[in-house]
């Protein structure tokens, strides 16, 4: 958290952000702007996975730097605005829409039923349209899990 702008009263040309703190234990390499979930299987409170049914309603963020094996992280973007891998599955998205987690898969997808029934409200809303139909793409993307 950028603690300064939080409590100063002043307007910065900076948005707010909120980052976390993660260690991947996944066995595999976690790319750039995709999504994670806390581990619940690990009880630390510090081991992030990727979205799984188990763990959905854990979301922890977006991840802003690739993460390899057994490494930590100190750039899981929790609040504010970022890049996220979003798909358009078979419906495009416009600025405003809902995005969710979609069981084990690296990115964001538009949603409102299933899976999304499952998941925090509202907690990442797309910036950007996605007007391609099944393309995996970087969008903007607002986070709120704080």
């Amino acid at each position: 958290m950028q603690w300064k702008k939080v409590v100063e009263a002043k307007s910065s040309p900076d948005p707010e952000a909120c980052w976390l703190a993660g260690y991947n234990n996944t066995g595999k390499q976690i790319d750039r702007y995709c999504p994670v979930c806390w581990d619940l299987g690990s009880a630390d409170g510090f081991t992030i996975a990727a979205p799984a049914t188990t763990n959905i309603r854990l979301a922890a963020g977006i991840v802003q730097e690739t993460v390899g094996t057994a490494c930590y992280t100190y750039r899981i973007q929790a609040y504010g605005v970022s890049y996220a891998k979003t798909y358009g599955v078979a419906t495009n998205f416009v600025p405003g829409a809902q995005l969710v987690l979609v069981n084990a898969k690296s990115y964001l997808a538009y949603g409102t039923d299933g899976e999304a029934s499952a998941q925090i409200p509202c907690a990442f809303i797309a910036l950007d349209t996605h007007s391609t139909a099944n393309e995996l793409s970087t969008r903007k993307v607002f986070v709120r899990l704080l």
